[in-house]
């Protein structure tokens, strides 16, 4: 599957930016010519990386950067401009993966396409966001002992209850480690762990509410996740697993084979049975720390 590259410029710049990008047989161009036509192309199309100039009819390349920061954060984007870097604004850059390629360098139509997948390349290995306060959240998730918990069986039957319930093809409870998510129970799939990089609760657990993703294949944050597509999922819907610190420390999840979307009640009873697996390990937590205290004594 070509990525999608969507290229921004002026329209007497567009075609030659396009033809630059495509000349990469693995990239595909989609164009627009302004800040506002960039902004419906990034709501509507799953786009991979941005390539755009700097002076557009309607602003700067800096707002389509920011609509990306809007739309999918972790996109990586191309500066592909003859405006000098001293007379732009680099701190704006500071939350995207941006990469600056000055337009009038004799090879620059030849690296364009090279560039472009080395961001993407770069974006998928190297980065996923992380929230502000990971460090107390890995903190309160290693106060629960759950490989020595007796929380297996539990877990299971809770997700096959789940899936029953939702009528979906895959239930799961996972919980979200420094570097990965480690499936506690799953219903109709065979998960063990996936790293932060490949699962979508790295993004869920940053939503106070339920995450739904009705179509991944339609979702720029995860349309090129080769993991999610050779486990054949197209839809997903997420719910936090919340300590009674406030910290996010796992997911209680649905996922299908075909696009799905989930009404506000259904929303809610996920999120009930989110509660229902933080109230099962809390209560083995409790009795295991009282066993050990009895021992103590």
């Amino acid at each position: 599957m070509a990525r999608s590259v969507l290229c921004v410029d002026t329209a007497d710049r567009i075609d030659d930016v396009a033809t630059a990008v495509e000349d990469d047989e693995s990239l595909t161009a989609r164009t627009a010519t302004s800040v506002e036509a960039a902004r419906e192309t990034l709501e509507a199309e799953p786009i991979v990386c941005v390539v755009t100039g700097y002076d557009l009819p309607d602003g700067t390349g800096l707002e389509v950067v920011g609509a990306i920061r809007e739309t999918a954060p972790q996109t990586p984007c191309v500066l592909f401009t003859d405006v000098p870097p001293a007379e732009i604004d680099t701190a704006s850059f500071e939350e995207s993966i941006v990469e600056y390629l000055n337009r009038d360098l004799p090879d620059a139509h030849d690296r364009l396409g090279f560039i472009a997948n080395d961001v993407i390349d770069y974006s998928a290995q190297a980065s996923f966001i992380r929230p502000d306060d990971e460090d107390e959240r890995l903190e309160t998730l290693a106060q629960y002992d759950v490989d020595a918990l007796p929380i297996e069986e539990s877990f299971e039957r809770l997700t096959d209850l789940i899936a029953s319930h939702f009528d979906a093809a895959v239930s799961f409870i996972g919980l979200i480690e420094e570097d990965e998510e480690n499936f506690l129970a799953c219903h109709g799939g065979d998960l063990d762990t996936l790293t932060r990089e490949d699962t979508i609760c790295t993004h869920s657990m940053l939503q106070e509410d339920v995450m739904v993703v009705e179509d991944i294949l339609q979702d720029a944050r995860f349309a090129e996740n080769e993991q999610l597509q050779n486990l054949g999922i197209r839809s997903y819907a997420g719910a936090n697993m919340t300590a009674s610190n406030g910290q996010v420390i796992g997911q209680v999840c649905l996922l299908d084979h075909e696009p799905r979307g989930y009404d506000a009640e259904e929303q809610a009873e996920l999120e009930d049975f989110a509660d229902t697996a933080m109230e099962i390990l809390e209560l083995r937590q409790t009795v295991r720390d009282a066993e050990r205290t009895e021992v103590a004594q």
